[in-house]
């Protein structure tokens, strides 16, 4: 269960305008965005548009060219402020965990503490690891751990310091889906039950739309829509935006009195003036499967079921044409079987 975010409050991270160049290379461009208390935000997107850089920026390792960097609204990195890594109240989780080889994992934990009695900081690293379910690995070295149990002690050491803010770079992306999913719904658990606001790296739209209370669409540098599931679902601002969490079937056409038309009927468009050419794009779960017709026939060329939806691809009766649905469960369908399509038009966008 995602918690409540007051999105009222004051944020417990505001960037502006942040850019950064390595060389001649843009990594970040303009990027701006408020983090607030509580708050799972999910950056997403391909390799190299910029999300890794950005935790790195944030977490003081590299210094951004233009912009300010706010943690409870007092200015931490700017043009005359550069507050080192060590002093910022930030923790980061790297993809590879990071952890100290030489030390147990009760001293890879007590490393980040600092200012604790001994018994102060017994404990809080007991308390951690009880709550992860680790209080019997307390003497092992990283070596002599499955990487399940390395990736809570990666996230013990992090929130041990009661961070203010946690910066995780695709913590989940190194284990095999099973365990994945288990480990992400322990992981989300606690942190669900810290008072830290956190960042995720991730490039699965799956595990974002999972994790995040608001995800972030990264591209060449930018952040191109930020948002809830819902926003970016139904309100997306490109057709970046549309291809990232589903696949599409796009056609061109001509604004002609105010709609679109394409082989599943006219679309009307308020936003795009009189003679436009437009994209429109259907995702594939728009569809809905229905009796075939004179006007309304499909022929069944493919059909690949991947555990919970079933995937088809079809053809119009009169053209080669491909078009590619979704549909949940098991159909009662057919190679070469005739079939009917109606459209969801929340699911249709034009652009």
């Amino acid at each position: 269960m995602k918690k409540i975010v007051n999105y009222l409050c004051a944020p417990r991270l505001r960037v502006n305008s942040l850019s950064w160049r390595n060389g001649n290379n843009k990594i970040l461009d303009d990027v701006s965005f408020s983090l607030f208390p509580g708050e799972v935000l999910c950056l997403l997107g391909d390799s190299g548009c910029g999300k890794t850089s950005l935790l790195r920026v944030l977490s003081g390792l590299d210094k951004q060219d233009l912009g300010e960097i706010y943690i409870n609204e007092e200015p931490i990195s700017s043009g005359k402020i550069n507050m080192p890594p060590e002093s910022r109240p930030i923790s980061l989780i790297f993809q590879d965990y990071a952890l100290f080889p030489h030390m147990t994992v009760y001293q890879n934990i007590a490393y980040g503490l600092k200012d604790l009695s001994k018994q102060q900081k017994r404990l809080k690293i007991d308390k951690v690891l009880t709550d992860l379910g680790l209080i019997q690995y307390s003497d092992k070295y990283p070596h002599e751990l499955s990487g399940g149990e390395q990736q809570r002690v990666a996230l013990a050491r992090a929130t041990a310091p009661e961070p203010i803010i946690l910066l995780m770079d695709e913590p989940f992306s190194g284990l095999d889906r099973s365990l994945r999913e288990y480990i992400r719904e322990e992981t989300i658990s606690v942190l669900r039950n810290s008072e830290s606001a956190i960042i995720l790296v991730t490039h699965d739209p799956e595990e974002a739309m999972l994790m995040g209370d608001r995800i972030a669409l990264m591209k060449d540098g930018k952040i191109i829509q930020i948002g809830s599931n819902d926003e970016l679902i139904f309100q997306p601002v490109n057709d970046y935006t549309v291809s990232t969490f589903s696949n599409v079937n796009t056609y061109k056409t001509r604004i002609q009195s105010k709609k679109a038309q394409t082989p599943f009927g006219e679309f009307s468009v308020t936003n795009i003036d009189e003679g436009n050419e437009v994209k429109v794009l259907i995702r594939d779960q728009a569809f809905n499967l229905t009796e075939p017709s004179k006007k309304n026939c499909y022929i069944v060329k493919q059909i690949d079921f991947t555990g919970e939806n079933t995937r088809i691809q079809l053809s119009p009766i009169d053209s080669e044409d491909i078009v590619k649905i979704t549909v949940p469960g098991i159909p009662s369908v057919k190679i070469n079987d005739n079939i009917g399509l109606t459209v969801d038009e929340r699911f249709v966008h034009i652009f």
